[in-house]
């Protein structure tokens, strides 16, 4: 009888033990649920900061794309004897410069989801989804022009294009910039629309944008430099598309 009340109390320690054991080892429900608000508070924490480097990472690659299209016009300028890029509908710039940047996916940015182009050509270039547009350079030819070759200039029948030796702000001077998505304009003119392809046809916001914060999109100087112009900037207070000096005043646009 004896051994059996020691041998109860035994196994009942035991057991003991070992529930007050698994009970340490267990998470509650409270435990529980804070580490799961924990790891949503981190998580939130972390989600700006991934989103801003995937943005930056997009940004350096549409830079990448602008880099060499810049420096794929000036290769065809340096080469042509006339030292200049004509403005031409067919075949327009994409396909004139496709030898040198070849691959036509440069001609979109990652950030651009619709990179809208004409569907009815022929040339691979032009049809190709595209996000820029290269400036019309019309500031310049609508004030050297007579009236006659001014017309044919807008309706891309006059064979000369803009020499680089006109441009004095090469580094402040646009070549390249970022279109809407929804745009299937190949130059930047200022003559079209109500207010301009500048005001119209361009997009201000491709990289960076968000609640409260104004985005940038990336551009294409003269001199082959690319860098990234916070929103309105390349408008105002000098407008970087115009070539002539009252066109930079003149023309630009307070945001």
């Amino acid at each position: 009888m004896g051994k059996s009340i020691k041998k109860s109390t035994a196994s009942f320690a035991m057991e003991n033990f070992s529930t007050r054991a698994r009970s340490q080892n267990a998470f509650t429900l409270i435990e529980l649920l804070v580490d799961i608000a924990i790891i949503g508070i981190l998580v939130a924490m972390l989600l700006p900061s991934l989103a801003r480097a995937h943005g930056a990472a997009i940004s350096v690659a549409c830079a990448n794309n602008m880099k060499q299209l810049a420096l794929a016009t000036q290769i065809y300028v340096d080469d042509d004897t006339s030292g200049e890029l004509p403005r031409r509908s067919s075949p327009s710039w994409m396909e004139t410069l496709r030898p040198t940047y070849r691959d036509l996916k440069i001609l979109r940015c990652p950030a651009d989801l619709i990179a809208s182009s004409p569907t009815n050509s022929s040339y691979p270039g032009h049809a190709a989804p595209r996000t820029y547009i290269m400036n019309g350079w019309t500031d310049y030819f609508e004030t050297t022009l007579s009236p006659e070759n001014w017309n044919l200039y807008k309706t891309y029948q006059w064979p000369n294009g803009l020499k680089q030796s006109a441009i004095r702000y090469p580094s402040d001077t646009i070549i390249f910039g970022e279109k809407k998505g929804t745009s299937q304009h190949v130059h930047m003119d200022f003559y079209q629309g109500n207010a301009g392809n500048d005001v119209e046809e361009l997009e201000q916001q491709m990289h960076g944008g968000g609640l409260n914060r104004a985005g940038m999109s990336d551009y294409s100087m003269a001199d082959a430099s690319v860098r990234g112009i916070r929103s309105g900037k390349s408008l105002g207070p000098i407008n970087l598309w115009a070539v002539m000096e009252n066109w930079r005043t003149n023309l630009a646009v307070l945001y």
